[in-house]
């Protein structure tokens, strides 16, 4: 039930985002080529959005069913967090967030996962850190080393999670 409302909550927002950016253009704002623009934009990101909503949500029944298989490969995950941070620079950018590392990592770490994964996870937690962070704030990425597992460690001085939906 929790996670039917989350899927539909998710979903509402890019569609009712879309159809605001079609029904705007449609009452007369394609004639002003500043605003058809930037609402095609729009819509093509909020489409996007979606897109990514649905890989999820296949994703999902992929690993409900057991097809789901993980694509394990070694690579330094410093340098896949370096790329994660350079793909949400500009919107930090915007936000005046800073985003760094905790400490020196120049040796690297390797690791043994799957890398597309492990980048679409990192990237959501730091995504969340700009889109919830304070204005002017810091997102923090560390690395702890417990011999077999490397635990990823992103923090920021944003609002925090509800303690109510700490749960979830």
């Amino acid at each position: 039930k929790d996670f039917l409302g989350n899927v539909s909550h998710e979903l509402k927002t890019p569609i009712f985002n879309i159809q605001g950016y079609i029904l705007t253009l449609l009452e007369g704002g394609i004639e002003d080529n500043r605003v058809n623009k930037l609402y095609l934009e729009r819509a093509e990101k909020s489409t996007g959005r979606l897109i990514s909503i649905v890989e999820d949500l296949d994703a999902i029944a992929r690993l409900e069913s057991g097809e789901f298989k993980l694509n394990l490969e070694s690579f330094n995950l410093v340098k896949a967090v370096e790329e994660v941070i350079e793909d949400q620079e500009m919107q930090a950018r915007q936000h005046n967030i800073k985003i760094g590392f905790d400490g020196n990592y120049n040796k690297g770490i390797k690791v043994k996962a799957d890398r597309k994964r492990m980048l679409e996870v990192i990237g959501n937690l730091i995504n969340n850190t700009i889109k919830y962070g304070k204005e002017g704030g810091k997102t923090t990425i560390g690395f702890n080393d417990s011999g077999e597992n490397i635990l990823v460690d992103i923090t920021d001085n944003g609002i925090g999670i509800d303690e109510k939906d700490l749960p979830r």
